[in-house]
């Protein structure tokens, strides 16, 4: 029988995965809920955590907006806001 490790949740690295989801329109924002989002930037290396806390946005350069929702589900505790079918991300 073999030993499973498991690793604490990647908030931001799950939140970006289901942004950029294959075959998914582009990612126009991410909405998330505010205890979700103080994990997420907790989590966040140092000399990333500036980049999502004081810019709000996440994800690789240009980035993607991040948008504190406190009206959002608890489940999953995010949104993914996409851009309409036929537009092509910049």
């Amino acid at each position: 029988m073999s030993s499973v490790h498991w690793l604490r949740p990647d908030i931001a690295g799950d939140v970006v995965a289901v942004a950029f989801a294959t075959g998914a329109a582009a990612p126009r924002e991410i909405r998330i809920r505010p205890e979700l989002y103080e994990r997420m930037i907790a989590q966040l290396p140092p000399e990333v955590r500036p980049t999502v806390a004081d810019r709000h946005v996440i994800g690789a350069s240009p980035g993607v907006p991040v948008v504190v929702d406190p009206a959002l589900p608890e489940f999953p505790g995010f949104e993914v806001v996409r851009e309409r079918p036929g537009v092509t991300a910049a």
